[in-house]
């Protein structure tokens, strides 16, 4: 099959070494929140972004990229030049599938009734979403859409009360008039699952000419590269670009700078297996993960010239091979931004009315005869607050983007 070329920044990005995904996390559903981050990413030069297999995520997401367009234009000179008109060049989104049991597609569950009275209950205090709360004595639990699955509450129960409730995220899930909402797919597995991972790749038989990219997320054994080259002979030919997504310790990046190593060391180890495709670093990513992957030769910036033809299934380049082709950001860019999503909701809210008020001018102006002149709404490009929670956030997702991007300059 002929190899799919495009001219959208998402696949330049992969051609040159500077992909960046967002993981919103295969199991969270807290809509307003995905849709907030969705925004604020779009807006920093995201290449894609991962969410749940949830058709109300994926409505929630695609409002966060329309969000993302609507204020881009005014919002220029904070935005990769590629970026600035977001309508025609908007990241993609992926919906993450598993072939079986796997820790991204759980939820935390307990009775409160369960729970000593006198716990000091650990599992809130770990929780990064906040999705444990008490009410009193013996009331309480997990709020579902906020959970995504980490399990930091699990071992840190003194009573053994928590359980975690695994789910399988299914094609047939989305019917056919859902489809043309995604962009790309990730499929999660573990090494020795050929049989289930064949499985599932049947099923998306009806998705493939939708489809601009396939990911598949694998963390590390020992036989972790001959696996993935099994999975390979499953899918090939493949007319799409194709990522390895090494997934070395799972939904762990805001806890620490040293979370990142375990990423580093499996994206070595499938670089050096030459694998046909292009390598993506995640699972335990953070600020420090781009400099390390720097400091040991991982990362190279390609030029990348339109037709030119690579050695590999998704047109990689020659001089690709060896680096990786970018990066995933999951739970430190969600919590990087996450205390200034509720304090800019305002400002958002106030900007988007703002456009549509400002379109809407602009429409019925055209209709009306030029000697009746009417004042124009308030540019808001001219009252950006430069310390409204809104840019503080966009501040800080343009420097983690911009640290593979372009070296960290925000």
């Amino acid at each position: 099959m002929a190899i799919v070329t495009s001219s959208q920044p998402p696949c330049q990005s992969l051609q040159a070494g500077t992909w960046v995904k967002l993981i919103c996390g295969a199991s969270y559903q807290d809509m307003p929140t995905v849709r907030r981050l969705v925004m604020i990413y779009a807006l920093a030069g995201v290449d894609c972004v991962d969410i749940a297999a949830d058709r109300a995520v994926v409505l929630a997401a695609r409002q966060g990229l329309e969000d993302a367009a609507a204020l881009a234009p005014y919002l220029a000179p904070y935005l990769y030049a590629d970026r600035q008109d977001l309508r025609t060049n908007l990241p993609w989104l992926m919906v993450s599938l598993n072939d079986s049991e796997d820790p991204h597609f759980r939820k935390a569950e307990f009775d409160a009734k369960g729970c000593p009275i006198n716990c000091d209950r650990p599992c809130e205090a770990v929780c990064p979403t906040a999705a444990i709360q008490f009410q009193g004595v013996g009331e309480g639990g997990v709020i579902r859409d906020l959970c995504y699955g980490c399990g930091r509450c699990l071992p840190i129960c003194p009573v053994d009360n928590i359980t975690a409730q695994y789910r399988q995220a299914k094609p047939e899930d989305f019917s056919g008039d859902w489809l043309h909402l995604i962009d790309a797919v990730e499929i999660h597995t573990q090494t020795g699952r050929q049989r289930e991972f064949s499985a599932l790749w049947q099923q998306l038989t009806a998705w493939m000419p939708q489809l601009k990219l396939v990911s598949i997320s694998c963390p590390d054994h020992d036989q972790v590269v001959p696996y993935l080259g099994q999975l390979h002979q499953i899918i090939a030919p493949l007319a799409v670009p194709l990522i390895w997504q090494t997934d070395g310790r799972p939904m762990s990046g805001d806890l620490g700078r040293g979370t990142t190593h375990a990423t580093i060391r499996l994206a070595q180890k499938v670089l050096g297996a030459g694998l046909p495709g292009y390598v993506q670093a995640a699972g335990g990513t953070n600020s420090y993960t781009v400099n390390k992957l720097r400091e040991l030769g991982l990362v190279h910036h390609h030029s990348n010239h339109a037709g030119h033809a690579g050695p590999s299934v998704n047109g990689q380049t020659r001089e690709a091979v060896g680096s990786i082709a970018g990066i995933a950001y999951g739970s430190y860019a969600r919590a990087l931004v996450m205390p200034l999503l509720g304090a800019m909701d305002t400002d958002v809210q106030t900007w988007l009315a703002a456009v549509e008020a400002r379109q809407s001018f602009d429409k019925s102006s055209l209709s009306r005869s030029c000697s009746w002149i009417e004042p124009k709404p308030l540019a808001i490009d001219q009252a950006i607050d430069h310390q409204s929670a809104l840019m503080q956030a966009l501040g800080l997702a343009r420097g983690l983007v911009g640290l593979l991007k372009d070296g960290g300059a925000a």
